[in-house]
């Protein structure tokens, strides 16, 4: 499942260097860093093109609320979809009861993006729109969630993109074990509308433990 991701970084240039696309003017003035996107929100994506890479906004979520999808069955289910990168830096996953939900923060051990795998598609409305693929969860995941978004390998980034099926790449994807770090952060992470730099503290520091 994935549910919540950030995208901290505070400058789009940066972003798109980092992912050596290109993000258009008017695109970029839309920008703001994210430490609490949800589904439905405005995030962004990178997608193929003549010209190279291509930064873009797209909602989060297929029509009928559909926000992850298994990557096992992708191809099956979403024909017309075409091949995506969600740009992250981190995602959340939660531990606790129900009643007292403790958010952790999954990111790379080493700082930079996290290249999720995504599907998009135009809605009826006209609006592109993405979903996180999903896949097993590995190493600290697994303790507290069966799935986990599945993360593309740099080296794999282009070959991603690329038209075609998606099965076999999957596969090969899901061998490799990303390297991340888990935090506990503040449960105001809990609500969506909170999403500023301060739902990165961890619990201790804001007199939560």
């Amino acid at each position: 499942m994935c549910g919540r991701i950030t995208l901290t970084t505070p400058d789009i240039e940066a972003v798109a260097s980092m992912l050596e696309a290109q993000v258009s003017p008017a695109d970029a003035r839309l920008y703001k860093p994210r430490y609490n996107a949800a589904p439905t929100d405005t995030h962004w994506i990178v997608q193929p093109s003549e010209k190279g890479r291509l930064l873009v906004p797209a909602v989060w979520g297929f029509k009928g609320g559909m926000i992850n999808a298994r990557s096992e069955t992708a191809d099956k289910r979403f024909k017309s979809a075409s091949r995506v990168i969600v740009a992250a830096d981190g995602f959340y996953e939660w531990t606790g009861p129900r009643d007292a939900r403790q958010p952790i923060w999954f990111r790379p051990r080493d700082g930079g993006l996290l290249l999720l795998a995504g599907l998009a598609h135009v809605l009826p409305d006209g609006r592109l729109a993405f979903v996180v693929l999903t896949t097993d969860a590995a190493g600290g995941i697994a303790r507290i969630h069966d799935r986990m978004p599945l993360i593309v390998p740099r080296e794999k980034l282009d070959q991603w993109l690329k038209l075609g099926k998606t099965g076999d790449l999957v596969q090969e994807i899901r061998r490799v074990s990303p390297d991340l770090s888990a935090t506990e952060v503040s449960p105001r992470v809990n609500d969506v509308r909170n999403d500023d730099p301060s739902v990165l503290q961890p619990p201790s520091q804001l007199g939560l433990l």
